[in-house]
């Protein structure tokens, strides 16, 4: 596998380590790696877009750059700039994200909305997330030992399933992982939403958002969560759309009711 230009991206900014592994990868499947990440972190902000402020890109080194907005945005900079001479990247990569992104944090999480808004002009993309047992100290051995695998093997069957993909890499030891197990995404994760009070400098009351998890909620065993208790690396495919194809298909596309009196 060897492609002319890969677009890297990531959520948590410019000089988060996961975007380093991610740049290394791209750097031994492509000739040219362009990175466009968000100059601060951007997790939790989906495909959120900068539409009541301007961005800033700003050059941090040959064929990388910082963009003052979100990681949907670096998308956008990427694509609607003309720092690349208004050619498309083969491959649009996300990450490697410091945390995974499973279940409905799939939802929320700015390293999947960045592939979903590359997906919408249909681009290979491909959002990589590290699973971690402390927070503190970051390990993405089992990403780099895997990775190049597993955006191998996607990229040779992107023509017939799809071309945008959720990848989670567990933790724990690279020699441990049982393989690539093909997931749905899952629910339940979030338990509840809280707002965790504190007072400033003033004596005013502000909130951290923050949820109640709990992963071992979560039973599916074709599951992205039980991909990864299983030491297995979690494959995901993502749509653009929002609709609900199965409750369509129920209620009847095309079906027409009358808004009369129906009392």
């Amino acid at each position: 596998m060897r492609l002319e230009r890969i677009v890297v991206t990531n959520d948590d900014g410019i000089d988060a380590p996961g975007l380093a592994v991610a740049e290394a990868l791209a750097g031994e499947l492509a000739e040219q790696v362009w990175i466009f990440a968000p100059a601060t972190d951007q997790s939790g902000m989906a495909q959120a877009l900068s539409m009541h402020h301007p961005l800033r890109v700003q050059a941090h080194g040959e064929r990388r750059y910082a963009v003052t907005g979100t990681p949907a945005d670096c998308v956008m900079a990427a694509l609607g700039t003309d720092l690349m001479s208004g050619q498309k990247p083969d491959l649009v990569i996300s990450g490697v994200n410091w945390g995974h992104n499973l279940s409905d944090s799939v939802m929320y999480s700015g390293t999947v909305g960045a592939a979903v808004a590359a997906a919408h002009f249909d681009l290979p993309t491909i959002a990589l997330s590290q699973e971690f047992r402390d927070r503190s100290r970051p390990d993405f051995s089992v990403t780099e030992a895997w990775m190049a695998a597993v955006v191998d093997r996607l990229w040779a069957v992107r023509h017939e399933v799809g071309c945008a993909w959720n990848v989670n890499f567990p933790a724990g030891d690279p020699e441990a992982i049982a393989g690539l197990r093909f997931t749905r995404q899952s629910s339940g994760s979030m338990v509840a939403p809280k707002l965790v009070e504190n007072i400033d400098a003033r004596g005013l009351t502000y909130h951290w958002m923050a949820f109640e998890r709990s992963l071992e909620a979560v039973t599916d065993e074709l599951s992205d969560v039980a991909a990864l208790r299983d030491g297995y690396v979690s494959a995901m495919p993502l749509q653009c759309a929002r609709y609900d194809e199965q409750r369509l298909g129920a209620i009847g596309l095309g079906r027409e009711w009358s808004l009369g009196d129906q009392r």
